[in-house]
């Protein structure tokens, strides 16, 4: 299958190459939106000035290009290693022994019959949690018992099948209230705990915490919360603070334990000291609250919550990897990323022939995950028609150069096409 699109950052580009894509909206640059050639070197230099990164179309090109692989991960070539990997893993299940399985969760479902029981525990967990809230602005009282009881159901799910819920979570990132995020971000903590073979007893607290994570929010004026993209310095602050004011929610109400209430008011500490409130460090994190942590932060990564322009997964991969042993403890941040994938289920991904695909489950090698391809990049593919991929079928040339970041909130009719239609395979 020829290659028509190639991936380059922009000091491999030339002078004749034609881009078709830039890393930035092109309202932002002086070049045209329907693609250009690089005609001289002062062309070259103001490309190389404004993207880190293009397209480049190899047939309209007049200079050769290079055809392979785009995505770049030198960056976890040690953590490929698997020597390297057992020996971290290794350390790291001694020192979580006392919650952990004696063997490992075998995959019980298959995607599709998992799919339908994960989109009803979705939307009981929505429900659930809407109800708490409601109550906690009545009476200004948390209640435990609906939460406990969907948090044990997602767990359950994320046991019989890791790739459903991370799937419908993913899906729904483009939904940015708080009721999505604290359950994406719980999707990718029990992902995570579910990995480490962690006991049912120990998800379902980690289910729990995360979903009360951000319960502080509520005590934030709305309008402040509706604002979204990177907040200002001020905001920042509030948003910090909150934690302290959602502690005490929790510790006012006699039926959350001090277990749940510990693992919220630990996660936003960091590995080495820089975190909030109390500013601890290393394994004085509880190590439930660094999973948290870790979960909440790659969420923040990928998310218009948090972001103007939010990162695809496989760059907040690479962000995630600068701050081992800075922010995260080394060893969890690569069992994290092994339990999610370089390109987490759900994600979206363009092919090396300019065609959309969204990854629907994960292989051992994580570079090649399964695909359902949902458009070519000429016409959109037609869902009658659809086709699932398995990078790591020896047969199969095709390879990612790309994973997408989530799309806009005011994209509705792309959510529709790539999302909605996709979910019901």
């Amino acid at each position: 299958m020829a290659v028509r699109t190639q991936k380059l950052i922009a000091d491999e580009l030339q002078i004749g190459m034609f881009v078709s894509g830039i890393d930035r909206p092109w309202r932002e640059t002086p070049f045209p939106i329907q693609g250009f050639h690089i005609e001289s070197r002062e062309q070259l230099e103001r490309m190389q000035h404004l993207c880190k990164w293009a397209y480049v179309d190899v047939q309209k090109s007049r200079a050769q290009v290079t055809v392979a692989p785009a995505q770049d991960f030198s960056f976890v070539s040690n953590y490929f290693e698997e020597k390297q990997r057992r020996n971290g893993r290794e350390l790291l299940n001694l020192r979580i022994r006392s919650i952990q399985n004696d063997r490992p969760y075998k995959r019980l479902t298959n995607l599709n019959t998992e799919m339908r029981q994960a989109r009803k525990v979705h939307k009981r967990i929505r429900d659930r949690i809407k109800r708490t809230l409601r109550a906690l602005a009545g009476d200004g009282r948390l209640s435990i018992e609906d939460l406990r009881d969907v948090s044990n159901q997602l767990v359950n799910s994320v046991i019989r099948n890791p790739d459903a819920f991370a799937y419908l979570s993913r899906i729904d990132s483009h939904s940015e209230d708080l009721l999505n995020y604290s359950i994406r971000v719980a999707s990718w903590a029990v992902l995570t705990g579910r990995h480490l073979d962690l006991t049912r007893e120990a998800m379902s607290d980690l289910a729990l915490a995360s979903l009360l994570c951000k319960i502080g929010y509520t005590t934030i004026p709305q309008e402040i919360l509706r604002i979204k993209g990177t907040p200002t310095p001020h905001v920042n602050e509030m948003l910090k603070w909150s934690l302290v004011r959602g502690v005490k929610l929790l510790r006012a109400s006699d039926q959350f334990t001090s277990r749940i209430v510990k693992l919220v008011s630990h996660h936003l500490e960091r590995h080495d000291g820089s975190g909030f409130p109390r500013g601890v460090s290393g394994r004085h994190i509880p190590f439930l609250s660094q999973i948290i942590g870790l979960s909440d932060y790659y969420e923040s990564l990928v998310s218009y919550d948090y972001r103007d322009e939010p990162l695809s997964s496989a760059d907040a991969v690479r962000e995630l990897f600068s701050q081992r042993d800075v922010l995260f403890d080394s060893y969890l941040v690569e069992e994290f990323i092994q339990a999610i994938g370089l390109y987490p289920t759900g994600s979206v991904v363009t092919l090396n022939d300019d065609r959309l695909a969204v990854v629907i489950g994960q292989n051992k090698a994580r570079l090649k995950p399964k695909l359902l391809i949902l458009e070519d990049g000429r016409k959109p593919w037609q869902f009658f028609k659809r086709r699932i991929v398995d990078l790591n079928n020896p047969a199969n040339d095709d390879f990612i150069v790309a994973s997408q970041p989530a799309l806009a909130p005011d994209s509705e009719h792309r959510h529709s096409h790539y999302f909605r239609h996709a979910s019901s395979f």
